[in-house]
């Protein structure tokens, strides 16, 4: 699935059309994108998306990089399964001009969290490296939830 964002108002905003709005979009989030997903966000932005397989053989000394004009950056991220089990699984980030590209097979809370805030306040969040760093922050911020809670346990 391919869930895409455009700016409006300031503010993120969900679209339905990346054909129509491809121009104004600043972030799309793959979450278990198909192969034809993917080739259709490489066509979009001419880089390579990195396969499942790219993504967790990754060495821990290739987690950053570039490659086609584009900045990759993989992280392993915590998730809550139905069972309410940690499930661990990467994640990656790529910035292309002013666009982010999120590619992820699993769904951390930062991942529904985000958006919703993004598009209800004007968070700064204007442009994929604006995005990444709001993105960032709210996984931060619940990694600390975790942490937190993970201490009082």
């Amino acid at each position: 699935m391919i869930k895409t964002f455009v700016v409006d108002n300031d503010r993120l905003r969900l679209t339905e059309d990346l054909a129509a709005d491809g121009d104004r979009v600043v972030w799309a989030d793959l979450l278990n994108p198909t192969k034809e997903e993917e080739a259709r966000i490489e066509g979009w932005l001419a880089i390579a998306i990195p396969t499942r397989e790219e993504m967790e053989e990754i060495e821990i000394s290739s987690r950053l990089y570039v490659e086609d004009g584009g900045y990759f950056m993989t992280a392993v991220l915590p998730a809550q399964t139905e069972a309410d089990d940690p499930l661990m699984s990467p994640v990656t980030f790529a910035l292309a001009g002013n666009r982010l590209i999120t590619i992820r097979y699993h769904e951390p809370k930062a991942f529904k969290t985000f958006p919703l805030r993004a598009e209800k306040v004007a968070t700064g969040c204007t442009s994929g490296d604006t995005i990444l760093i709001g993105l960032l922050e709210a996984i931060v911020d619940r990694l600390a939830d975790i942490l937190e809670r993970a201490g009082r346990e």
